[in-house]
């Protein structure tokens, strides 16, 4: 049987056991200079009251404005928050995993630089944590342009479509348990790094819970994701992904799961068709 939730709070999930977790919170940030102070003073007002030990791993990748600049000073003002560097631009991806790799705590989580979520939707994200083992989000009501929201949906579609899954959303703020992302070979580039990870874990059979956020619009800058150059890239390692997860482990007599589980352990089974 396959189950996911959707909105609704388990009232079992006690203050206690939420308060004994803790969190990695990922924040990939690229000429942000006008979004970035305010995402993460987001971030920390959202994880500070639900974690008793928690994070912020500021990812700067390669940015040519003040953003590394903030960043530091961040840091300094918190001395949960930390900051890497890339020497030149090396895209979302790379960014996303120099992320994971350097994250210490039980789960990990991202956020965009780009201060599009509130701290109300954050909340919202981290109030499910434990549930399940991973909180996915989607958008309740996209504001976006007509071709963006097109785009988007024709990847959401494609996506479950190729990997059989059955996701309202793939390039949202999510949560998942550290140990676990830390073992996959994960290779895409560009905003396909997150889809990537998902279906990873959802091949895992890692359970999850579902919420419904509502982005801000952009207060400063522009978004990189639809750039031609960003779309070829997606579309190219999609085809990859395909070709690894389902056509060439079909045709592996010792195919495994990418990731053990115990006999004893008795998972939810995540929403992943057969």
């Amino acid at each position: 049987m396959t189950v996911a939730t959707l909105d609704s709070a388990d009232p079992t999930t006690s203050a206690l056991a939420r308060a004994e977790r803790s969190i990695s919170v990922i924040v990939t940030a690229m000429n942000e200079e006008g979004n970035l102070r305010p995402a993460v003073d987001s971030v920390v007002r959202a994880v500070a009251p639900r974690f008793a030990r928690y994070e912020v791993i500021i990812v700067d990748d390669g940015s040519e404005d003040r953003t590394f600049e903030i960043a530091k000073s961040l840091a300094a003002g918190n001395p949960r928050i930390r900051v890497h560097r890339n020497a030149r631009n090396l895209g979302l991806g790379r960014s996303y995993r120099i992320g994971i790799g350097l994250a210490l705590c039980e789960y990990t989580s991202w956020v965009a630089g780009n201060n599009m979520l509130s701290q109300a939707a954050l909340e919202r994200v981290y109030d499910r944590v434990g549930e399940r083992d991973m909180v996915i989000s989607y958008i309740l009501r996209d504001v976006r342009p007509l071709n963006r929201r097109l785009i988007s949906r024709a990847f959401t579609v494609g996506m479950n479509l190729l990997f059989s899954v059955n996701l309202r959303y793939y390039t949202g703020p999510c949560v998942f348990t550290s140990a676990v992302a830390k073992r996959f070979p994960l290779g895409a580039q560009g905003s396909l790094f997150v889809a990537e990870l998902l279906v990873r874990l959802l091949r895992a059979h890692q359970t999850y819970v579902e919420v419904g956020l509502q982005p801000l619009a952009r207060s400063s800058g522009a978004t990189k994701t639809f750039r031609v150059k960003n779309i070829v890239n997606v579309f190219g390692s999609v085809m990859r992904l395909f070709w690894e997860l389902r056509i060439r482990s079909a045709f592996s007599a010792s195919a495994k799961p990418e990731v053990d589980v115990a006999e004893s352990d008795e998972p939810v089974r995540s929403r992943v068709r057969s």
